[in-house]
């Protein structure tokens, strides 16, 4: 009885793993903002048209805190 359940198993393994093979069983990746002009530009090999990030300068009490947190992460 014992290797009659471990067959079944067996088999029913193989039949389930044999689902996830074959041409059929892949879905299309059509990709995400591939129409975008914002991202790739005007057209695929153009620069992107995307906004540049833009940093305020820091105060000099941030840079000290900075500097503090700095020193205390890895100290010397």
């Amino acid at each position: 009885m014992k290797k009659f359940f471990n067959y079944v198993g067996v088999c029913t393994v193989l039949v389930t793993l044999s689902s996830c093979f074959g041409q059929h069983n892949h879905a299309p990746n059509p990709g995400v903002n591939l129409n975008s002009k914002r991202i790739y530009g005007p057209s695929r090999e153009a620069e992107p048209v995307q906004l540049k990030n833009e940093y305020e300068k820091a105060d000099a009490e941030l840079l000290m805190r900075m500097e503090d947190i700095r020193n205390k992460l890895y100290k010397k």
